[in-house]
Formats: structure tokens, sequence, C-alpha cells
């Protein structure tokens, strides 16, 4: 009996060990710091952008690490072979968004960005998006909006050229963008590119652009909400500001949508195919003004910031403004402006675009994910419901994947196949998978065209006395902290600039 029991004793122990031991290994999460009681690691956030300090603690515990936001369990992710892995193995298992106040105010998480992956909702407004507007056949038939807003671009700083007076980049950019984007959206165009309404806006158009700065540089700020589990939310004193910003968007949101059901018009716009697609729903009008939002601001701001950053890059290195030069004499000539059929031939226009995405992204933290089920990646147990970032400034600035990553050398690209468009995990200024950003091809459409024309029509030069600095600042997205203000002189025959 004894020697029974002996024997069951000292096998229960020997399961208890084995049982520990694949436990330890199956809980084996990812490296990281010791973090603080309620605050986490938000402490190591602070006193430089976030995809900075993530990059320099990802240095210490490597590629992938284990931290907390606040209460919030989350991994960052900082190379490209476990990009790759989490991109092509575990998508679909982290499809779905944590919870980020910004989504929640006024529309509830019902956007293409911030609804849940799972379930009709998010499958019904990615047909609006993926098979009505972003189609190339959609996007090719709005060129002469294109074409259209850069003669008033040429026309603009045509006129400030004359005066002497210094074009703010950022400015003209997002106006160029932002009357493209509600052409297409709403079939309205609003403002001059000096930044002044046109004549005839509503206040509330006036009124809803300031209140679009204030709701991007909310974006990012730290927020209690995201930090907290759901049951202590309401401690987060921030949630009537949101909620007035958000009220102030959805006044001309609704302004926009009554305006649409009282007219007909034969060429549909994304608010008509909107209310059409959920024509029936009795949140119709709140999807449709969700969607106008984020279409709205991911199709103007992210875009904006990128023609800034590429425009800043080429001044602060004379040879590839020369470079880009020739090449645009070679391709296009002296008679006319830059098209849309020439962007392809302009092979180191592509690769300037490219190195600036490398070396200056707008999105240097692609949007969260959140595990719906515990998984491995790099070897590494991640519980359900850990919110997952990709730290894509991290990978363009890897010694180990770019020679000289702080330098802008566009020539890196040439003859190389790597794209943007999230299938090289070197470069993924646009994520990839499931969720990636639905608008990249018409926002990079404007890019190309925007940038080749101010670089082939002008020569430019910084305002005499100002800070020349590359200096960046986070808010929804990176920026140039010292916006750039530029002096513009014609290099073609004025009659010239009205040949698009």
């Amino acid at each position: 009996m004894a020697v029974i029991f002996g024997v069951c004793f000292a096998s229960s122990i020997f399961l208890l060990v084995v049982w520990r031991i694949l436990s330890s290994k199956l809980n084996c999460l990812p490296p990281g710091p010791c973090g603080l009681p309620l605050i986490g690691h938000l402490h190591m956030l602070r006193g430089m952008p976030p995809y900075k300090a993530l990059e320099s603690l990802s240095r210490k515990y490597g590629p992938i690490m284990s931290l907390r936001l606040g209460m919030i369990p989350a991994v960052v992710i900082s190379s490209k072979d476990l990009a790759r892995e989490f991109f092509n193995a575990h998508d679909a298992n982290f499809s779905n968004r944590p919870y980020m106040i910004i989504g929640d105010p006024r529309y509830g998480f019902v956007s293409l960005a911030t609804s849940p992956y799972i379930g009709r909702h998010w499958k019904n407004i990615s047909k609006l998006y993926t098979r009505m507007l972003f189609t190339a056949k959609c996007i090719d038939s709005f060129s002469w909006v294109r074409s259209d807003e850069l003669s008033h671009v040429l026309d603009f700083v045509l006129k400030s050229s004359d005066r002497s007076i210094a074009v703010d980049v950022r400015v003209l950019s997002s106006t160029f963008l932002f009357n493209i984007m509600s052409r297409i959206l709403m079939s309205k165009r609003y403002f001059g590119h000096g930044g002044a309404p046109d004549s005839g806006v509503d206040e509330d158009a006036v009124e809803f652009k300031q209140v679009t700065q204030e709701v991007m540089s909310l974006i990012l700020k730290p927020c209690v909400s995201n930090f907290v589990p759901s049951y202590l939310r309401w401690l987060d004193w921030q949630i009537p500001r949101y909620k007035q910003v958000r009220a102030k968007q959805d006044k001309f949101m609704q302004k926009v949508v009554d305006e649409h059901k009282k007219t007909t018009r034969e060429s549909k716009d994304l608010v008509d195919m909107a209310l059409e697609s959920f024509r029936g729903d009795a949140q119709a009008e709140l999807y449709t003004k969700a969607s106008l939002l984020e279409t709205l601001l991911g199709g103007t701001e992210t875009t904006g910031v990128t023609c800034e950053w590429i425009m800043a890059a080429v001044m602060h290195n004379p040879q590839v403004l020369t470079n880009l030069q020739e090449e645009l004499q070679r391709v296009v000539g002296s008679t006319r402006m830059a098209r849309e059929s020439d962007i392809s031939k302009l092979e180191y226009l592509q690769a300037v675009i490219k190195e600036t995405f490398r070396r200056y992204p707008p999105a240097t933290l692609l949007m969260p994910r959140t595990a719906h089920k515990a998984t491995t990646i790099g070897g590494y147990h991640i519980p359900k419901g850990t919110t997952l970032l990709v730290n894509s400034w991290a990978i363009g600035m890897d010694p180990a994947v770019w020679e000289d990553p702080t330098q802008f050398l566009p020539d890196r690209f040439l003859g190389i196949p790597i794209d943007i468009k999230g299938h090289d995990f070197e470069l993924i200024p646009f994520g990839s998978g499931r969720r990636k950003c639905p608008g990249m091809a018409l926002g990079l459409r404007a890019v190309e065209l925007l940038v080749a024309n101010l670089i082939h029509g002008f020569h430019w030069s910084f305002v005499p006395g100002m800070t020349l600095s590359m200096e960046d600042e986070c808010h929804s997205v990176s920026q140039l902290k010292i916006p750039l203000q530029a002096i513009a002189v014609p290099r073609l025959p004025k009659e010239v600039y009205a040949n698009i």
C-alpha cells in the first residue's frame, strides 16, 4: 500500500513539474521592461514621439516586446520579419481594433477603420469602399477633378511668386487634397488654395476644417479611456471635449447628408452611394456620416503631410531636386505640365516617394489591432485581447535592412522591385492585410500629380533667415514641427502652366 502511494505521489509530482514546464513555455510572453501599477509603461513614452521611444526600447528588448499601455496589455513589433509573420499568418486573428475614444463619440465605431471586422456591417461598408469608390475605374474617372484642382494650385503659386510671397506647402497641399476629396465625396468645392474659403462657403464648412485640425491633434494624445478597461472609462474627464468636437463635425456632416437627400444627380458621389447602400437600415445616415468623415480626414491630412515631407526632403537635398527636374524635363518636356499618364514613366520620382515613406512616414505606427484569440508570434505567447502595434518607422530605420538608414537616398530604390502596397514588409506605410488603408491608390495618385508639377514647374528655395529643420512632431501623424515655407520661382514659360 505504501509502495502504491509512493508511486502515485511521485507520478503526481512528475506530472505537476511537466505541466508547470509546458505552461511556462505556452505562456512565454515577449520580453519587456518592468512597468508601474496602473500606468504600466506609459511613462517610458514621454519626452519624445511614441514611435521613437518604442524604437529605443526595442533596441534593448528585441524586435517583439511586451508592454502595458496603462492597464491594457500590448505587444510591439519592430522588424520586417515579424511584420511578415504577423500579416501573413495572423492577420485574420488580429482583424479587430482595440477601443479608441476617437472612434466612439457620436458615431460609435461604425466606420471602416474602427468597426469590428466580424459581422455584416464591416462587409457592407468595405464593399462600399472597395467596389464603388476606390476601384481603378472610379479613380480614373475623377482625373478631371485632380487636373482642375492642379490648375488652381499652379495659379496660386504663380501669383505668390509674382508678389514674392512664400508658399505654405502644408496649407497648399492639404487644401488641394481637401478640395479633391470634397468634390469626389460631396460634389462640392470649398476652399481656395491659400486656405481661405471660396465665396459663398457656409460657416459650418469653415468650422469643420478648423475642428478637423483639433481632432487630428487629439488622436494620439494620452487619454484615460484608451488605457483602462471598459468599466473604468467613466473616469475620463476628456470625454465631454471629444463629444463637443464630434458634435461640431456632425453639424456639417448632417448638412451635407440633408442636401443630398433633397437633390438628385446622375453622377453619384460617396454620399449618394452610401445612402443608397444603407437604404432600409435605421442607422443609414449615421453610417453615411461616419464613412464620409473618415474618408475626408484620411484622404486629406495624412496625404497632405506626405506632400510636405517630400518637398522638404527634396529641398534639403539639392542633388535630388536636380535629378527630379532632369527626369521631368526628359519625360514631360518644357511645353506642358506633367499629367497622370506621365507618372509611370517617372522612375526617379517613384524612388523619391518611396524613400520619403521610408525615412519620414506620416503613419509611424500602424493603426493598432487586437487579438481575437491567443496565438504565438515569433515563438512568444500573445494572449487574447492583446493590442498589437507595428512600428513602421522603426522598420524603415533598421540598419539590418537599410544601409545608412538616417540618410535620404532615393537611389537605393532604383532597379529594386520594392513597392509600398503592403507586399514588401521593409516598407509598409499603408499597412497590409485585411485592414490596410483602402484609399492608398487614390491618395498616391494625387500626391504624385501635385509633387511632379511643383518640381517641374518651379525652382524652390527656403525663406531667407528661416530655420531649416527636418524635426518632426507627432499628432495623428508625424509632421514637420516647423511648417515648410518656400519661395517658388517659375522655371517654364508662363503659358505652359495652363497646359495640363
